[in-house]
């Protein structure tokens, strides 16, 4: 605040929807008169009865705001400072540390690495906490709902209002001025720690990116490096392998034939030893049909002669079935030993070749053993980096929600110049031998006498009672310490019941002649009867009687 802040009041009472009347000054504090006297405590008690409170004064006293701007919100000040807020948000590690370590650790994908990996939980969610008390700022929304909704009605004054107590704010232009600063550089710095921690993301994001993409061209280089040693390699051994596979086919093919041949024989063999099996059997079986048929008609000479030829073929059948088995399992043996020798060549054959290959077998191992440790470099190295930017980026969306918190401190912007914005209210005190005793009465809605206001007042109860209507029920709960604040603070209380006192609306003849003027507009409109006029006219001029 460079220039001196312009003063602003604000009126004590504001007219309801329904009220057409006008509301004057002396209507204002006849009703507070009224009020004040119907609070009073009249004498009581049987046994000590103790004396009725005198009125000591009443008073408009005004209470000071300050209305102060933080960039694009307006926020208010308790002038008397009975209000403080605490801003309280998670500490951060130093980002531009980790910035700095990490620009000078990416100079080789290996330093990075290790930089990442040493630094996994640098930004881990933390756990310590950061205070900042802010004297007088005042943030309960309903309170600067109801006080913006206020403002509308401020008047600037160039000058003191006489008959009126202005309390001095206890927080002074200087105190708010640094304030103000203090709360800017916090937001400033929450900004910038916010931006910070968007750049450490960038960094680490980028840096990732190019040594990935490094690494991407290195893996590149080595495939076509290896692979043009791979086709090199290859045609330089081609020959060679074809040989080799030649040999075997060729060694294949020739065993393949004999053994081919000799089981062509021996299947020969056997296909003729079957056919004579048969016929053995076929035989056997004859004969045994003829000796039988010999038995029947008692031929025992054929019969004798029969059974002999069926002994001769059943031995040559024996004969033949036995060579039969040993054919068969040549047959076997022959295929076996194909399969064995085929078996023998073929790995032969591999061994030749891999022999004749274990360059281009090395050089593919070079190239893939290489290959999988860059592409491992490079999955570890995303790992690395994802798992920091998730603890960048929760710990930038806390300080976002930070920031916006300072938009909360306050209201949408009505007026960029700081400003004193004075609050009335009534104060009376109340007298009792050595004790006083203080009530206050805020700004208020004025009312029109009502269908439910004549009904209430036909009950006997005081329709005076229904006319001011408090305007802030936040603001009555923070007038509700000005009494307060005067017993805990004994300097305080003696300068304010001094000005109160000068100030009494109650003091001077004109002023009680107003509040008689007030309360005939009272029983005009209905919110006195005759006798609670006539009543409240002979309080007021018994004041006037022991007043000087």
């Amino acid at each position: 605040m460079t220039q001196k802040a312009e003063t602003f009041i604000l009126p004590f009472s504001t007219l309801s929807e329904n009220r057409t009347e006008q509301f004057t000054k002396e209507i204002e504090r006849a009703a507070i008169f009224c009020l004040t006297d119907l609070e009073k405590a009249r004498g009581r008690g049987l046994v000590m009865k103790q004396p009725p409170e005198k009125l000591a004064f009443i008073a408009e006293v005004y209470y000071p705001f300050w209305l102060a701007t933080l960039d694009n919100i307006n926020i208010i000040f308790d002038g008397l400072d009975t209000i403080s807020h605490t801003l309280t948000y998670l500490t951060i590690p130093e980002t531009q540390i980790f910035i700095d370590n990490g620009e000078r650790s990416c100079k080789t994908r290996q330093a990075y690495t290790i930089f990442l990996s040493d630094n996994i939980n640098y930004f881990q969610t933390p756990s310590n906490e950061e205070r900042h008390t802010i004297d007088g700022l005042i943030t309960n929304p309903e309170f600067l709902q109801e006080f913006t909704s206020y403002l509308h009605q401020a008047r600037p004054i160039e000058a003191l209002l006489p008959d009126r107590v202005m309390v001095s704010p206890t927080l002074d232009e200087s105190s708010l001025t640094s304030i103000l600063e203090e709360l800017q550089s916090l937001k400033s710095r929450t900004i910038g720690e916010v931006n910070a921690l968007y750049t450490s993301m960038k960094l680490i994001s980028v840096k990732t990116e190019n040594f990935t993409k490094a690494t991407r061209n290195e893996i590149k280089k080595i495939e076509e490096k290896l692979n043009k040693e791979l086709e090199k390699c290859k045609a330089s051994i081609k020959e060679q392998v074809d040989n080799i596979r030649k040999e075997y086919d060729e060694e294949v093919t020739e065993y393949s034939k004999k053994a081919e041949e000799e089981l062509l024989s021996l299947q020969q063999d056997a296909i003729k030893l079957e056919k004579t099996k048969d016929q053995l059997m076929k035989k056997v079986e004859h004969c045994d049909t003829e000796a039988k048929t010999c038995a029947i008609s008692k031929d025992s000479v054929s019969e004798h002669k029969w059974r002999d030829e069926k002994t001769k073929f059943k031995d040559q059948l024996s004969e033949t079935e036995a060579y039969l088995k040993e054919l068969n399992k040549r047959i076997k043996e022959v295929k076996d030993e194909k399969k064995i020798r085929v078996f023998e060549l073929k790995t032969k054959r591999d061994a030749e070749i891999k022999e004749a290959t274990k360059d281009l077998v090395e050089i593919e191992s070079s190239r893939d053993a290489k290959v999988r440790v860059y592409e491992e470099e490079m999955e570890k190295l995303e790992e690395l980096t994802l798992g920091v930017i998730e603890q960048i980026d929760k710990l930038a969306k806390l300080r976002e929600k930070s920031v916006y918190e300072f938009n909360k401190l306050g209201v949408s912007q009505k007026r960029r110049k700081c400003a004193l914005i004075y609050v009335p209210f009534y104060l009376a005190c109340y007298q009792r031998g050595s004790g006083k005793r203080y009530i206050h009465f805020s700004p208020s809605i004025v009312n029109s006498v009502n269908i439910s206001v004549r009904f209430k007042g036909a009950f006997g109860k005081a329709k005076i009672k229904q006319l001011l209507h408090p305007l802030s029920k936040k603001l009555v709960s923070l007038l509700n310490k000005f009494p307060l604040l005067m017993e805990q603070n004994a300097v305080f209380n003696r300068d304010m019941t001094q000005a109160c006192a000068k100030a009494n609306i109650l003091r001077t003849k004109n002023s009680r002649e107003s509040i008689e003027i007030g309360l005939e507009k009272l029983e005009e409109e209905g919110w006195l009867s005759e006798k609670e006029h006539i009543s409240f006219s002979q309080i007021l001029s018994e004041i006037s009687f022991s007043t000087t």
